[in-house]
């Protein structure tokens, strides 16, 4: 009986540091949506891959988003195809690597205005 009890209560410890780990969090990120592909190889976090990105994602490759040198894989695909390679905001939960998209918007780049001294 009493090895039953402490199986019992190892298993529920385990599962309970498990869940600890794995913690879902609301979150907010802004980066680049590119292509599973080259976000591994560090060439999917700027404006200038949006084209490579568009092609690699319509021919299968999976959509990620990249945030500095950090990927996360996305759990809701079809809500990123249509961003591949722009720069990007994406609300939604957040368990380690991988980010499950509530909403996501375009990130518009301020263009600096250079004022010409007399």
């Amino acid at each position: 009986m009493k090895k039953y009890l402490l199986l019992s209560l190892v298993m529920v410890l385990s599962l309970a540091s498990t869940q600890a780990l794995t913690k879902l969090k609301d979150g907010q990120l802004t980066g680049y949506i590119g292509d599973a592909m080259c976000a591994g190889k560090g060439k999917a976090n700027t404006a200038k891959h949006a084209a490579c990105a568009a092609k690699c994602i319509k021919g299968g490759a999976a959509a990620v988003l990249v945030v500095g040198d950090k990927v996360y894989k996305i759990a809701n695909q079809a809500k990123a195809v249509k961003f591949a390679g722009k720069k990007v905001t994406v609300d939604g939960k957040i368990t380690d690597d991988s980010i499950e998209i509530a909403t996501i918007t375009v990130v518009k780049e301020d263009k600096e205005i250079k004022e010409e001294k007399d």
